[in-house]
């Protein structure tokens, strides 16, 4: 199925897909270049002819940021016509990049050097007060390995505290800074990045917790679910956790795609059965599908977005900035009252069908 993204320019809302794009430039001659070029069915051209054409607008009527923000998020990639090419970038970096920029971001620079130092995060980010940010982006890739038929243990946290390992590595050099670590999965099996399942890997194992009547000797109230052991924030002696570590790590911030036209969809199907009081046929299932694209019930539609979890003992001082990720579709996790909660869901979030949405969460 073809996959179609939405975004905003010129304060109206549009879906585009990268094959769309690709028809729209077929025969066409390129404008000269200017900074930067797209290579769109082996033609470089310039971002804003590529955004003009596959659009119908005029090339005043937006800038070359808004031409490679919708290019990167399709999947093309946007490079510099100077001699000096600038460092490769991932999916992940990409997809990160351009979330900076819809949250209003514009100071980064990708893989800063600094004096002394060999280590090189992937982006600084230099908020408008000054305050500077560091972030390492890293990605799930599914291998081989993943589709191999066969039995055995299944570890949820397992990939995720090797990325945590990873990124206490590159920011050990930076105790000073705010960092947080930036996880995307880009298609491999068995990585959950849930907001339970991050916090089961940063805190400690997801178990239960049974109240039992002492005198009676059985339980007088739900089982509650708890953390346990093997938290990559805490240090642990024989079993019991004994101190904070890796507190350089401010937060961890889980970047994904929410289907957002499949959760509207998956509603009005609901909403159509209720009132039928019988299930929806195939027939007709599929024909829905066909029929809703393009409006917001259309089920390749997506929503980049980012899920951040607080580390309740990130250094002193060192706080990620409560005034990021709050973007409509965003969501924000941390320690309130003793216990995890959501501190923040965007008003996109809060419009979703709830019922729903908890199958995409």
């Amino acid at each position: 199925m073809e996959e179609s993204k939405a975004f905003r320019l010129g304060g109206k809302d549009y879906v585009l897909s990268k094959r769309r794009v690709e028809q729209s430039m077929e025969d066409l001659v390129p404008l000269p270049l200017g900074k930067y070029r797209v290579r769109v069915n082996d033609t470089d051209f310039p971002p804003k002819q590529v955004i003009a054409e596959s659009l119908g607008k005029e090339l005043t009527a937006f800038t070359t940021m808004d031409a490679t923000r919708i290019l990167t998020a399709l999947g093309f990639e946007i490079q510099s016509t100077s001699e000096k090419r600038e460092p490769a970038r991932n999916k992940s970096e990409i997809l990160f990049e351009q979330y900076l920029a819809l949250s209003g971001l514009l100071d980064v620079r990708f893989e800063p050097q600094f004096p002394a130092i060999n280590q090189k995060p992937d982006f600084l980010v230099t908020l408008p007060d000054k305050r500077a940010l560091l972030f390492e982006v890293k990605e799930f890739r599914a291998t081989a390995e993943d589709f191999r038929s066969g039995g055995g243990a299944y570890d949820p946290y397992v990939h995720i505290r090797e990325k945590i390992d990873q990124g206490r590595e590159k920011f050990k050099p930076f105790k000073d800074f705010c960092c947080c670590l930036v996880l995307f999965n880009d298609g491999k099996p068995l990585v959950d990045l849930s907001w339970q399942m991050v916090y089961g890997a940063m805190l400690g194992n997801l178990g239960f917790r049974f109240h039992v009547d002492q005198d009676e000797l059985k339980g007088n109230r739900p089982a509650e679910q708890t953390l346990t052991t093997g938290g990559k924030m805490v240090r642990y002696r024989d079993g019991v956790p004994v101190q904070p570590q890796n507190q350089t790590i401010s937060a961890i911030l889980a970047l994904s795609f929410l289907p957002v036209g499949r959760v509207r969809f998956d509603a009005y199907i609901d909403e159509l059965e209720e009132k039928r009081k019988q299930q929806v046929g195939v027939e007709e299932y599929t024909a829905l599908i066909e029929e809703l694209r393009g409006t917001e019930r259309d089920t390749s539609l997506l929503q980049l977005r980012a899920v951040l979890h607080e580390n309740p003992y990130a250094k002193e001082g060192l706080a990620f900035p409560k005034e990021l990720c709050r973007g409509p579709y965003d969501e924000r996790y941390g320690v309130k009252d003793g216990k995890i909660q959501c501190l923040y869901a965007g008003k996109g979030i809060q419009n979703l069908p709830a019922k729903n949405l908890r199958n995409y969460r």
